[in-house]
């Protein structure tokens, strides 16, 4: 009787478990959507720097 009820705690606690942490995924997603509209945060804008250290190290691809 006592292991039976070992286990129907252990079970209990890891379903509770399982469904509090999938509650947590839904949160922050984007779940209605427009066909062709990108409903994302802005990207941030590219810095002189970050343009040409970007256009060096494709100018090294487009060598092969």
């Amino acid at each position: 009787m006592i292991k039976i009820n070992k286990v129907i705690i252990i079970i209990s606690i890891f379903l509770t478990s399982l469904v509090l942490s999938s509650c947590q995924e839904e949160q922050g997603r984007i779940l209605n959507y427009k066909k062709g509209v990108y409903l994302g945060k802005k990207d941030d804008n590219l810095t002189k720097e970050q343009v040409n250290k970007l256009k060096l190290h494709t100018s090294r691809q487009r060598s092969n």
